[in-house]
């Protein structure tokens, strides 16, 4: 995998946490609350800043009532 397609994997999953956020009518804050996870992360999380590693990205998952095989369903 090229450095940029990283990258748009990366932006993908960001993506994808904002739009199953959006869908549940839940906030950041409501996320990071169900997640345990600081809501600054969630917001790097969505805006691509950062990568989340397998630990926070499981709490997200979990905290957004889903599980992986859904959440990365078409990325």
């Amino acid at each position: 995998m090229k450095e940029n397609e990283v990258d748009l994997f990366i932006n993908d999953i960001g993506k994808r946490i904002r739009e199953f956020r959006k869908n549940q009518k839940m906030t950041q804050l409501d996320l990071a609350i169900k997640s345990n996870v600081d809501e600054r992360q969630i917001q790097r999380l969505e805006s691509s800043h950062t990568s989340a590693t397998l630990k926070t990205l499981y709490k997200v998952i979990k905290g957004l009532e889903t599980d992986f095989e859904t959440f990365f369903k078409g990325i």
